[in-house]
């Protein structure tokens, strides 16, 4: 039986955040509730034994009633994860207007925000990725610049010198960036050095910088820091993120000014 009120809101709260993110580990969440490991497992433990989640691997995974049973079974969030991330991807459409210069970086939601712009008329794209550029071309008449570079073996995003370089020899008026991580001290990752190197040139270059990202990392090892949320003016995320996070993004800055299916929307005053 649990006799202490914060321990019970603690476990209530691994409940909703792993219900949203469909797993996550411990490690995070012991950096999310600021608790140690020990306790996290305790908790977990607790929670696997009121079945309310499975415990794998160091991970916690949410488990979904199946209908006409008594199993419980993972829940499958592959549809949702595609779902979010498209209404992610139209949501940062929607912050890019007629007549601007768009840097477009690498990732997932990033491509998807590609046909959603195909309405806009006279921008000027400067694009890091291979893949994305290929898409521009099916869904987009207007400028369309690659930003050089070097691509590693099994990738299609262009990173190295010359891709940093490149974006300082334009004007950019808008970044779009996706990261992949995302601290409690407001540090916004990405998935390697390189990226992150071209990344956070990006947002040193723009005039704003637009962040996305779905169910990000929450620990500090999540990969490499390429901005901070208060040097960024909008940040779209889903809503799975612990409550100590969200404070650290209105902390830095950023207000929330939608929640829509899911979705959060950030934003600088002004923005």
């Amino acid at each position: 039986m649990l006799t202490n009120k914060s321990s019970l809101k603690r476990r209530l709260q691994i409940v909703e955040l792993v219900r949203k993110r469909g797993e996550v580990s411990v490690e995070e969440l012991s950096q999310a509730f600021d608790v140690s490991s020990v306790t996290i497992r305790s908790d977990l433990t607790y929670l696997e034994q009121q079945r309310y989640l499975l415990r794998s691997f160091g991970k916690a995974r949410y488990l979904a009633q199946k209908k006409g049973d008594d199993m419980l079974v993972p829940a499958s969030d592959g549809t949702t994860r595609k779902s979010s991330e498209t209404m992610i991807a139209r949501f940062a459409a929607e912050r890019v207007g007629d007549d601007e210069a768009l840097m477009l970086g690498a990732g997932e939601i990033i491509h998807k925000v590609v046909p959603f712009l195909s309405d806009r008329s006279n921008l000027s794209l400067l694009v890091q990725d291979i893949g994305i550029a290929q898409t521009v071309q099916r869904f987009m008449h207007c400028e369309l610049l690659l930003t050089g570079g070097q691509l590693e073996y099994g990738t299609t995003a262009l990173t190295g010198p010359d891709a940093e370089a490149s974006l300082a020899r334009r004007p950019i008026d808008v970044c779009l960036l996706q990261a992949c991580g995302l601290d409690r001290a407001g540090n916004l990752f990405a998935a390697d050095h390189a990226l992150a190197r071209v990344a956070h040139a990006a947002a040193q270059a723009a005039t704003r910088t637009i962040v996305v990202a779905y169910q990000p990392l929450l620990d500090e090892r999540s990969g490499e820091v390429f901005a901070s949320v208060h040097d960024i003016d909008t940040l779209l995320i889903d809503d799975g993120i612990d409550p100590p996070t969200l404070d650290a993004v209105s902390r830095n800055g950023l207000h929330l000014q939608r929640r829509d299916n899911g979705i959060l929307e950030f934003r600088r005053n002004g923005s």
